[in-house]
């Protein structure tokens, strides 16, 4: 509705412009050609405007009903509307300057003009064809840039929602592996008859959950409160391995408020228990580390070791990975990177996106 609006004061501004410079030009040269005329002929030819710009606002109209033609036949039609423009106009100023009361013209003058006829109306009216189709060609300027602009704003809807979509998909492509591990997790315990450990994961799963599933999978969250939910995550795990995991969370305090997709780090954290902890029978450290550098916002996670007998192919590059590099390549392009690989024993990946603030 606002791009409607929009486009109809264009409109108007130009057949006003258009008019108006039209008015101008063709009283200066009466003024120059006829001097004692000009006067009367400037007060005449006013109606004759404004008979010239209803007619552009009713072109404007007419055209706006078959704006789902394509472009070729908007002008054929817009130069086929112009014609009876033309002929009112021309109609008009031979009523206004000769055929009309105006005493500016001698008896005999109009004598000479003859009787009004049909080829009259063609003939006058058609010399002003050249300036109608001018301002048509400016009408469907401006119509062809809104449609342009329009098409241009809907794709971009199309490609938010799409992008949206695959956020979302991605995004919910973590719970379930999340939760059957952690549910295995508790099966082992019960098994084990590890109750009071069992209920304690129950209740922390619970807790993250309620937390995660809350947050909408397409915003961004404060970096604090992704750091959040994976303490909590790793409450559960440490819960569950006990004196086998070691964690090390080093945040700078300049970017907890950095805005980060919900739940980027929970696949990467994941990962870290599933092929470094899990396999291993002493202390693995499992870190989390996030700084500036510039512009940049840098996070990284990395475990002190992977389990023997994982298969290079297996360590990291699954399924948690890829899901990570989906969603930064979805999110930001090329302006977001993630590397990922073998450093010393254990397995280091580095995140690199654009540092952005939380609005205040």
């Amino acid at each position: 509705m606002a791009e409607q609006s929009g486009e109809r004061r264009t409109i108007a501004l130009s057949i006003m412009l258009f008019w108006g410079l039209h008015y101008a030009l063709l009283t200066l040269r009466m003024a120059l050609a006829w001097p004692e005329e000009m006067a009367d002929a400037s007060i005449r030819r006013i109606p004759m405007t404004l008979v010239a710009a209803a007619s552009c606002w009713l072109i404007h109209l007419a055209l706006g009903r078959y704006r789902h033609l394509p472009f070729g036949r908007r002008v054929a039609l817009a130069a086929l509307l112009t014609v009876p423009a033309a002929l009112i106009y021309g109609a008009a100023g031979d009523f206004l300057f000769y055929y009309g009361p105006n005493p500016a013209v001698a008896a005999d003058k109009v004598a000479e003009l003859g009787p009004y006829d049909f080829n009259m109306f063609f003939v006058d009216g058609m010399t002003w064809f050249g300036s109608f189709f001018s301002w048509a060609a400016i009408l469907l300027a401006i119509s062809y840039n809104n449609d342009v602009r329009e098409q241009e704003r809907r794709l971009a809807q199309v490609r938010a929602l799409a992008q949206s979509a695959q956020l979302r998909a991605l995004r919910y492509q973590i719970n379930p592996h999340f939760l059957f591990n952690t549910l295995n997790a508790i099966s082992s315990l019960i098994w084990e008859k590890d109750f009071m450990r069992a209920e304690a994961m129950i209740v922390s799963l619970s807790a993250f959950l309620r937390a995660s599933l809350e947050s909408d999978p397409v915003e961004d969250v404060p970096l604090d409160d992704e750091i959040g939910l994976q303490r909590a995550y790793l409450a559960i795990e440490q819960a569950r391995f006990g004196p086998r995991l070691a964690v090390d969370i080093e945040i700078d305090s300049d970017v907890g408020d950095a805005r980060v997709p919900g739940l980027i780090l929970q696949p990467l954290v994941e990962n870290a228990i599933k092929y470094a902890v899990s396999p291993s029978s002493t202390e693995t450290r499992l870190c989390i580390a996030a700084g500036r550098v510039a512009d940049r916002l840098v996070i990284e996670v990395s475990d002190s070791g992977r389990g023997a007998g994982v298969a290079p192919a297996a360590k990291g590059t699954g399924v948690g990975i890829e899901n990570v590099r989906q969603r930064l390549e979805t999110r930001f392009g090329a302006n977001a990177t993630l590397v990922a690989g073998e450093r010393g024993s254990g397995f280091h990946v580095r995140l690199e996106l654009p540092l952005r603030r939380l609005a205040a």
